[in-house]
């Protein structure tokens, strides 16, 4: 049975390029009717976290890429948490170390850096090869208390991935380098678990990004000493911001401090004092300091800073997607095609749809490009297209991740506003441009549309004279409401938009809402009346 994993280590938020991954794994996975497996490589004690994981399997939910095994549903390769295979790690380890294909090296790190300075003042790869240690030297270094890892000897001999994307790509034994695989912490590297858990769970098939191309040929050498058949590898194209740069974390990083910098310049102070841009987003000064110096990418300032300074930040995460109103469906749809084409001219395409063609062969070789443009657009089409209900629960999603003033409207008033807004947004967060009106009373009016429909052609009397029917008005509906203004336009012989005009500025601020009627009666009667009353008086001042 063909079984894929998607093995994300818990060190921060989802990438999208991680979700691609996932995705691909599952497509293929059901397509071969086989098992998709989630697995956390959470052995990096000091990065890895709780919430991190709990993150990752939120968005994984969120974006409906649900696995056959792996935390919180069980399955016969349990457990599929790293940290719980210690042991098992161990005994492996220590099966290399008996053959003599593994050995201890107690190399410090500061020597480490030196061979590497040596390397490099050379123009030559730093390849860490096994020392022929002296008893004197392996005396000396218990003496200081060194703990060593364990290094695995690289093979003499070729090897050569047969990629199912790429083809087959070769190493020379000099390219080669013998790798940590447990560190002093007893904790075993990626390169070594990952290795022990794909044979354990029976992965057939490790489906990743290109970037992990080069680590392959480790995982090989390591299969071949351990004595196992090796699983089909293929590695999957890059993804690319437009401009030809890797999607990155860092990105956010990048750009919270272009703003930064411009904000500083436009202070006119020293541009290296952080104590007022600290003061005002709420970060320590010193840590500050560290990210400006591009000592730190820390994502949490970044995102103060773009808070503090209205900037939007790149989306790289998963969540940054949620967070901007982007459909889970619609952001898989985009993902299927990054890097792979069903061979027709198919763009909306579900996940069993994708699944019931997807093939490796299909799989480009050259980076994808994130056009995010192309998604916003594939994003509008799956709003268009969803049913009421689907875009009320997909609407209740974003306003648990948003902080719109629209998570205290309640269900009935949500309905209410997808009907008025479905085929006027791209994105969900798009209600926080177009309707916050609706929960918030306007605190201004736009000067030229007042000037236009107010102050000219009787605007006020009208908004005077249609306050006046509302509040009479006994039946609070939009036919009911479009029924009263059509018959005061009639009866006053101003024409619809005389009366309409004015009403929209009053309710919301600016001269455009939707259908004057279904707008009106969003507001309880009181309310509606209220904003009209107010905005009468504010703009006779």
């Amino acid at each position: 049975m063909i079984r894929t994993r998607f093995a994300p280590s818990p060190t921060g938020s989802l990438h999208v390029g991680g979700a691609r991954t996932a995705l691909y794994c599952l497509l293929f996975a059901r397509r071969n009717d086989g098992r998709f497996v989630l697995r956390i490589e959470d052995t990096d004690q000091a990065r890895s976290t709780e919430a991190s994981r709990a993150g990752i399997l939120r968005d994984l939910r969120w974006l409906g890429l649900l696995w056959d095994e792996g935390p919180e549903v069980g399955g016969p390769a349990e457990p599929y948490l790293q940290s719980e295979c210690i042991d098992l790690y161990n005994q492996h380890v220590d099966a290399l170390l008996a053959s003599d294909q593994a050995y201890l090296a107690w190399e410090s790190r500061e020597e480490l850096t030196a061979m590497r300075d040596v390397a490099v003042a050379a123009k030559e790869n730093f390849r860490f090869k096994r020392p022929a240690y002296t008893d004197e030297q392996l005396a000396a270094y218990k003496a200081e208390g060194r703990v060593p890892v364990v290094r695995f000897q690289a093979p003499s001999h070729e090897i050569t991935v047969n990629d199912q994307i790429l083809g087959a790509v070769s190493q020379t034994a000099d390219e080669l380098e013998d790798i940590v695989i447990r560190k002093a912490d007893g904790f075993p590297t990626y390169h070594f678990a990952v290795v022990v858990d794909d044979q354990r769970m029976g992965i057939t098939h490790v489906l990743r990004g290109q970037e992990h191309l080069m680590n392959t040929h480790k995982h090989l050498g390591l299969m071949a000493a351990l004595g196992w058949k090796a699983p089909a590898f293929g590695h999957m194209p890059i993804i690319f911001s437009m401009d030809g740069s890797k999607m990155s974390k860092r990105d956010k990083a990048k750009t919270a401090r272009a703003a930064a910098r411009a904000w500083l310049t436009a202070q006119g102070g020293p541009k290296d004092d952080m104590s007022a841009l600290a003061a005002t987003c709420g970060v320590d000064a010193a840590l500050l300091g560290a990210f400006m110096a591009k000592k730190s990418d820390d994502v949490d300032i970044a995102e103060a800073l773009a808070a503090m300074l209205h900037v939007d930040l790149p989306m790289i995460e998963v969540m940054d997607f949620r967070k901007r109103g982007y459909l889970p469906e619609a952001l898989i749809n985009f993902l299927g095609l990054l890097g792979w084409s069903p061979g027709d001219d198919r763009e909306l395409m579900t996940v069993e749809e994708m699944s019931a063609c997807f093939s490796l062969d299909r799989v480009g070789r050259t980076p994808a490009k994130f056009d995010v443009a192309k998604l916003t657009w594939m994003n509008a089409e799956y709003i268009r297209h969803a049913a009421p209900d689907r875009l009320l629960r997909a609407l209740a999603e974003w306003l648990e991740v948003s902080d719109s003033p629209l998570r205290d409207t309640t269900e009935a008033q949500r309905s209410a506003l997808i009907g008025m807004y479905q085929a006027r947004i791209d994105t969900l967060a798009d209600l926080d441009r177009l309707a916050t009106f609706f929960v918030q009373r306007p605190t201004s009016y736009d000067p030229k549309a007042v000037t236009k429909h107010l102050l000219k052609g009787g605007g006020l009397e009208h908004l005077a004279g249609i306050a006046a029917v509302l509040a009479e008005l006994d039946a609070w509906d939009a036919a009911s409401v479009d029924a009263a203004v059509a018959a005061y336009a009639e009866r006053t012989e101003c024409g619809l938009g005389k009366v309409a005009q004015p009403l929209r500025i009053a309710l919301s601020g600016a001269a455009v809402t939707p259908g004057i009627g279904e707008t009106v009666a969003f507001f309880t009667q009181q309310e509606a009346v209220a904003r009209l009353r107010a905005c009468l008086a504010a703009v006779a001042q």
